[in-house]
Parts: C-alpha cells; structure tokens; sequence
C-alpha cells in the first residue's frame, strides 16, 4: 500500500481497507484466543510486565515454501497489532518470489527458549525476552522483530581474540555469504537476498548490516519506533506504522541511489526532526496529541530522506 502525499489525507478505514492483499495464497492476520494467550503465558513468552500485551498481539498464517520446494500454508509468525498486515505481505512476497523458508511456528512451541527455536531452523518473531547476554528487551518482546532462517541466517559474535562464535553452532557453514560461488551449489534461503521485502513492508533495519554481533536472520524497527508504538492505542499506531512505510516507500523514489545503498533516514527522524525532539516516545509520552498532530499532517520529502 502507497500514500501519495501529494493528496489529500485519506480516511483511516479506507486506508486499512487497501492495506490487505486479497490473493488466494494472502496471509492471514488473525487475533490471539484466550486459549493460545495463556498457552503463551505459561510457556513464558508473554507475561503481564510485557510492554505489549497478548491482547495487542496478532498472529499471522502465511504460505512458504521449504528448501525442497514444497508448499506449506501453515507459517505463523505473532507480532504487534499495527505491524501484522505488512509482515503478512513480506511473507506474501517471499512465497511469490519462490523464496526458502525451513519452518516458521510461534515460539511458545520452543518454551520461549531462542536457542532451542535457532537450532530448530524456525523463522519466528514475538518473543517476550531481553537481547542475548544483556538485560535490555529484545525487540522481538514487542513484537517488532523477525528472525528469518536462523541456520542460513546465524547470530554471530567475537571473543576478545577475534574469534567467532555461530548460533546456531551449524551456521558456522553459511560463514561465506557470497550467493554464487565457484564449484559451490547455490546457497538459498539467506537474508540478503530480502532486504528490500522487508525494507519496503516496515522492517527497515536487519542485524547483518551490525559489526559485532552480527545478526544475519534479524530484521526489526527501531527501539524508540517500537517503545512509541507500544504506548500509542491499536488506531494510533496503525496510522503511525502506515506513514512510516509510505515514507520509506516515497522517499525511496525520489533518491533510489542513496536507498540502494541503504543510506536513509526513517519516519521517526523526520517526526523527530519537525516536532524538535530527541526522543520520539518520550515525546509521546510528554504530549501524546502533538504527536499525533504532527503524524496526521501530510509530510513534506526533503533531503531529509538520505542520512548524510
């Protein structure tokens, strides 16, 4: 879905209306039972101290295809209300472009433990959990992360001598992320052939483009994005989700080389930049109406689309 800004603004319904793809593979988003909400809590993934609360959260059934090329229509991936249609169109799109995907059920299955999920090759997403060996939330805890392939796509760190450490441990072998290689089969199912899907459907920022660690299967917004979004009501942050990938969407048009290059600033820093803040939830926090005032006004593309 695009909003050309140079029209009026559109109604919200009609704009949530156009946002869903209707094809006959389409995903579905769908919202969480009583049933499978407390499945989630007594396995840990979601308790009443998460930022997003169960009722806030979307599941999301999809079709994929797996590394023999067979058809699955049984994907499911759970993430945050306002972001659910747009993660049902990236997959939409990786089953169109006939991309492989291992398995993908929610993490509840795994008890919530990321690592036993990683070894399993299961693509998966909200997960109530701080970063690996820290005490920060995860992005996943809001259901704005995505964990694409773990085993083609691992999470890689470095010891003190330089030595790297793959999770899972089998990741070691997509260590070389050349696609074509002399005497080499194909290697399929990593993330860099996907950027843009997810770029283009609100997942802007993926965890190979960090030095250490490197997180080659994650996708995520940011964390003022995600903490605003948690604050904001279903309506809000839907309207608020909607700008942010027409602006990704519009800006990419207007500079494509800079974008092609991955050199862009997000919605939240043209927000940021027109209400003169720092920090776009503490904002929110401070005055929820500016915000929303200054997310209703049609935005105005500048050289601010490209970070210098």
């Amino acid at each position: 879905m695009i909003i050309n800004f140079r029209d009026n603004y559109i109604p919200l319904l009609f704009v949530l209306a156009c946002s869903v793809s209707f094809s006959v593979n389409a995903a579905q988003v769908s919202v969480l039972s009583l049933h499978e909400c407390q499945a989630m809590t007594q396995a840990g993934v979601v308790s009443a101290t998460a930022p997003v609360p169960c009722q806030r959260l979307k599941k999301v059934t999809f079709h994929y295809r797996d590394f023999a090329g067979k058809a699955h229509s049984n994907g499911q991936v759970v993430v945050m209300d306002a972001v659910a249609p747009y993660v049902g169109n990236i997959f939409d799109a990786l089953f169109k472009q006939g991309f492989p995907i291992h398995k993908a059920v929610p993490i509840e299955v795994y008890g919530g433990d990321d690592t036993r999920s990683m070894t399993a090759n299961n693509t998966s997403a909200f997960n109530y959990r701080p970063v690996a060996g820290t005490g920060s939330l995860s992005l996943h805890a809001y259901g704005a992360a995505i964990d694409l392939n773990p085993l083609q796509n691992p999470f890689v760190t470095f010891g003190s001598n330089g030595n790297a450490k793959f999770s899972p441990v089998q990741g070691v072998h997509y260590a070389n992320r050349t696609q074509y290689r002399f005497g080499k089969p194909n290697s399929r199912g990593m993330a860099e052939a996907v950027i843009d899907t997810f770029a283009r459907h609100g997942f802007q920022y993926w965890g190979g483009f960090w030095n250490s660690p490197i997180d080659y299967q994650h996708f995520q917004l940011t964390k003022d994005m995600a903490l605003t979004m948690s604050k904001m009501t279903p309506a809000q942050a839907t309207l608020f989700f909607q700008r942010y990938v027409a602006w990704y969407d519009s800006c990419s048009k207007m500079y494509p080389t800079a974008y092609k290059q991955y050199k862009f600033n997000d919605y939240t820093e043209y927000l940021k930049h027109q209400l003169s803040v720092k920090s776009l939830h503490l904002a929110y926090s401070a005055n929820p109406q500016r915000v929303m005032d200054a997310i209703k006004l049609q935005p105005v593309r500048s050289a601010i689309c490209v970070k210098r």
